[in-house]
């Protein structure tokens, strides 16, 4: 059996979250509606968006081939947001009832925080070792 490449794996990813948004769009106006909470859109569009990834590998490069830590961080986090807003949102009645608790926001702080700290020392070390060469 051959094992697909990653633009295969991200166009299927990419077709069963577009299927799945379909078949919870459809529920959705049936007597279903609202069984799942929307967990299944959430899903698909979790699977499309991890699709993209496979299928744009360049989404995540800082250059060509090298794999950049703070995208990747970034996406992930925009990959719970999404996920929980779709999940919320999907069958949210009003505007009121799309809300999260605020303490999300400091989840954000530490999480770029501690990235722009890691970046900083990496420049600093860099620097360092730079000026060590240019004495010898």
């Amino acid at each position: 059996m051959k094992i697909p490449d990653s633009k295969t794996a991200g166009r299927y990813l990419i077709i069963t979250g577009v299927i799945g948004l379909v078949i919870a769009a459809i529920l959705s106006f049936t007597i279903f509606s609202g069984t799942d909470r929307g967990a299944v859109p959430a899903t698909s569009f979790l699977f499309i968006m991890i699709g993209m990834c496979f299928y744009f590998p360049s989404l995540l490069e800082e250059a060509k081939g090298e794999i950049s830590t703070m995208r990747v961080i970034v996406f992930a986090v925009v990959m719970v947001f999404v996920f929980i807003y779709v999940k919320l949102g999907w069958n949210a009645g009003t505007f009121e009832e799309f809300t999260i608790d605020s303490t999300w926001v400091y989840i954000l702080g530490v999480a770029f925080g501690s990235k722009a700290v890691q970046k900083f020392a990496e420049e600093e070390n860099k620097n360092k070792e730079k000026t060590k060469e240019d004495d010898r």
